[in-house]
């Protein structure tokens, strides 16, 4: 994967009462006890390791922001490249406010974006249209 990508907006949010089961559906990727998955630009002992939310999503390379009561509230790539991160968003859509987005730009200057409604998770391409 060499696909250089940038986070162009977003709005995305996991209630604290889902912290919990969202970081378990994360950890559950490293395939159980003894058994590791290799995913592109994350090294799977550094969230399996993770305590909280925060900490696993920090390990695959997005900072969560979270408002007094803990709730995330935002994200932020701290990455360069697209890795497995769709896998990531694929296993705790579930715990996603539904109507929570990701938009994406690739160094191509292609346009996507990650979509959260009722438990699912989505990619979205862009279309863009010149008006007259």
């Amino acid at each position: 994967m060499g696909y250089y990508m940038t986070l162009e907006s977003s709005k995305f949010r996991i209630d604290i009462k889902n912290h919990r089961k969202a970081l378990k559906a994360i950890k559950a990727l490293s395939g159980g006890e003894g058994c590791g998955h290799h995913f592109s630009w994350v090294d799977t002992t550094d969230f399996k390791k993770a305590k909280t939310l925060a900490e696993a999503l920090e390990a695959w390379r997005w900072d969560a922001e979270m408002d007094e009561d803990y709730n995330i509230i935002g994200i932020d790539f701290g990455g360069e490249k697209l890795g497995d991160d769709e896998i990531l968003f694929r296993a705790i859509a579930p715990f996603v406010e539904s109507g929570s987005y990701l938009e994406l730009q690739g160094e191509d200057g292609c346009l996507w974006r990650w979509r959260f409604d009722n438990g699912g998770f989505r990619q979205q391409d862009s279309k863009i249209v010149w008006e007259d």
